[in-house]
């Protein structure tokens, strides 16, 4: 069993190792290719830790597979940045993340914003869904027409204006892509990742 949106055709960048996370959380290899599969016999909280290190794995596979604009990244080294909106539900993993993963070569940063009124500039930036909808809507106005992938999971927030959603299909993570958002974000992604998501806001180019 799979958890992610078919993902046995995940593809796996060139060259791309791929190694364990410490061992207080599911072992690293297997989040990146979405094999942990959720199970009804499991306590409450092992699935919720679960959902979130798929989701983190997700995060990180996502970036090899969006091209930013050239502006986006001002020099070779400038790091990838990964931001989370009020509450992070990862806990230590997009720490690990960052600490053990490169995108392209670049180094990984991972960063938390109280609120929009906090926010940075950052290059993937997740909306959980215990956000308000106030700061939600913040997200999506401030992020209009910047270079940012803009990740949540509340129903309908790729057709609220955020370029991807996650949801939950029998016990399986996956997610859909809004590919007009990601257009008008200055964002090209991999016809890769298109085949692997549910398409909405336009259609499949």
């Amino acid at each position: 069993m799979c958890c992610g949106a078919r993902c046995d055709r995940w593809p796996a960048p060139a060259g791309a190792v791929f190694r364990p996370l410490a061992a207080r959380v599911v072992p690293f290899a297997v989040a990146l290719l979405a094999a942990v599969s959720f199970s009804e016999a499991q306590d409450e909280g092992a699935v919720v830790n679960r959902e979130y290190t798929i989701k983190a794995a997700y995060l990180y596979n996502f970036s090899s597979y969006v091209q930013w604009p050239v502006e986006a990244f001002p020099t070779n080294d400038t790091p990838l940045v990964i931001g989370v909106l009020g509450t992070d539900p990862f806990g230590e993993i997009l720490n690990e993340i960052a600490r053990t993963k490169k995108v392209g070569g670049r180094p990984i940063v991972a960063r938390r914003f109280a609120s929009m009124a906090a926010y940075a500039p950052c290059h993937v930036l997740f909306v959980p869904s215990s956000t308000s909808a106030d700061e939600t809507a913040a997200a999506i106005r401030k992020t209009r027409g910047s270079p940012v992938l803009l990740v949540g999971e509340n129903p309908a927030f790729a057709e609220d204006g955020g370029a991807v959603t996650f949801f939950i299909e029998e016990n399986k993570v996956r997610f859909e892509i809004n590919v007009d958002v990601a257009r008008r974000q200055q964002l090209k992604i991999s016809s890769k990742l298109l085949g692997l998501a549910k398409i909405v806001g336009g259609q499949q180019r």
